[in-house]
């Protein structure tokens, strides 16, 4: 486990400086043994599922000519759309689907898989907004054994972590958090973001922060310390995320991720923590504390499987479950949804309900529809 922290904390570095990404994917890469790994964006649902705009966000070191040729592919890929169907923070891989023989029957490995002598491929959705899907995916070399289950769990643990890292990246606008340690450069940020310590201290606040805490709707300074007016779902997430980044950046797992705030108006934002504990980067913000980032914009809002992960510690089939029944299925439609048995969907369920505190389907539907507007 302990080159999967090293990756973590890696991981937590290229939120502060983007450019950090083709070498953290490259020790991701040497980790799993592929050849190589890509973060990236795609559409693909049902509808737009290789026929929209797909882009490599960052890659370890591969021919971009054969990256640029998987655009118009996508759709080509045998199964591909097995990976939406996994949700978030999943493992999956090609030959999980089908034979390999099969695989190698097909266009896809013909055309964009043989020729760069390429095997089987290791993804995870570590986002999900309607449409677009942002997936983590490793290729393995004609050498390689096919990808197993333990490398899918590895890729499940990091995808939370790049799930934040690559939010923190978009909302500090592609810029260099490494640069924000001087304090005009935070107050240059257009969103808000804390530096807090031990007890949720505030050691700094940039101008868009200290005009969120004069507006006393979101967030107020409780003498000195971070405070929230209402966190949905449970009142202490935000605290418990500062408490475990404070410890590093594995300590911190699945807390802090879009943690839904709501406002006395009910206007509705999110938290994101970042650890600051890097030895280089990050290191230099002060040891011991970490940023809190502000998420006011729409898109920038967590889905709701996000949520449920992030404050309850539910997993991925317990999060789509529990958002299912809040859309009114039961069990027995969940099931059929889902190829699950209902015994199955409902031993997910009520580890649901321990987690959650719930009683019921009626007090888990409530409970999930409570943290953010109606989900469509």
């Amino acid at each position: 486990m302990q080159d999967e922290n090293a990756l973590i904390g890696a991981v937590y570095d290229c939120a502060a400086n983007p450019e950090l990404w083709p070498d953290t994917l490259s020790a991701i890469r040497d980790r799993m043994g592929a050849a190589f790994v890509s973060v990236g964006f795609a559409d693909m649902s049902p509808l737009g599922f290789g026929r929209s705009p797909y882009w490599v966000k960052r890659n370890s070191p591969w021919d971009e000519g054969w990256l640029d040729r998987l655009t118009p592919m996508l759709h080509m890929i045998p199964h591909g759309e097995q990976i939406v169907k996994n949700g978030i923070d999943a493992g999956w891989s090609q030959m999980t689907c089908m034979d390999e023989a099969e695989f190698r029957g097909s266009a896809f490995c013909r055309e964009w898989v043989e020729p760069q002598g390429l095997r089987d491929c290791l993804s995870v959705n570590y986002l999900q907004r309607d449409s677009l899907n942002g997936i983590l995916t490793a290729p393995s070399a004609l050498g390689r054994a096919l990808y197993d289950e333990a490398d899918k769990d590895v890729f499940a643990r990091l995808a939370p972590h790049i799930r934040r890292a690559i939010l923190i990246n978009d909302m500090v606008d592609k810029g260099k958090l490494a640069l924000a340690l001087y304090r005009q450069v935070l107050d240059a940020l257009a969103t808000p973001v804390f530096i807090v310590g031990s007890g949720q201290r505030i050691v700094f606040s940039n101008a868009q922060g200290e005009n969120l805490l004069s507006s006393g709707n979101l967030l107020f300074s409780n003498n000195g310390s971070l405070a929230v007016w209402r966190v949905a779902g449970s009142p202490t997430a935000l605290d418990e995320a500062i408490d475990r980044a404070a410890r590093g950046d594995v300590a911190i797992g699945l807390s802090g991720i879009g943690v839904p705030l709501i406002g006395k108006d009910g206007e509705r934002a999110a938290a994101y923590v970042l650890p600051i504990s890097g030895n280089d980067i990050r290191g230099d913000m002060g040891r011991g504390h970490c940023a809190v980032f502000i998420a006011q914009r729409g898109e920038q809002q967590p889905m709701l499987q996000e949520v449920l992960r992030t404050l309850f510690d539910l997993t991925q089939s317990e999060a789509r479950i529990a958002g299912m029944i809040a859309q009114g299925d039961g069990p027995a439609a969940i099931g059929e949804a889902l190829g699950l048995s209902v015994n199955t969907v409902r031993s997910h369920l009520a580890r649901c309900y321990t987690k959650t505190q719930s009683m019921d389907q009626t007090a888990l539907g409530s409970l999930v529809n409570a943290l953010l507007p109606p989900v469509k």
